[in-house]
């Protein structure tokens, strides 16, 4: 689920209280946005070449302290 992986780092570029909550638990986050496992193991161990794959050309991320997604 791509969509959900997209869904959630965009979400995290913009929202202060799912920031918060990534910054005090990154996977307990993911998994109540519904970000599937293997997508959470991507965040948590910082793949970004695999992250944008996933995200497609459409978005660049952000690898700042958090992994965030922007539209282009």
């Amino acid at each position: 689920m791509a969509d959900k992986l997209t869904e959630f780092l965009t979400n995290l570029a913009t929202n202060d209280q799912l920031v918060e909550s990534f910054k005090s638990d990154k996977v307990g986050t993911m998994k109540s946005f519904g970000v599937p496992d293997d997508h959470i193991d991507l965040v948590v161990n910082k793949k970004y070449d695999e992250i944008q794959k996933i995200l497609g050309t459409e978005y660049d991320i952000a690898t700042n302290s958090i992994i965030t997604a922007i539209k282009k």
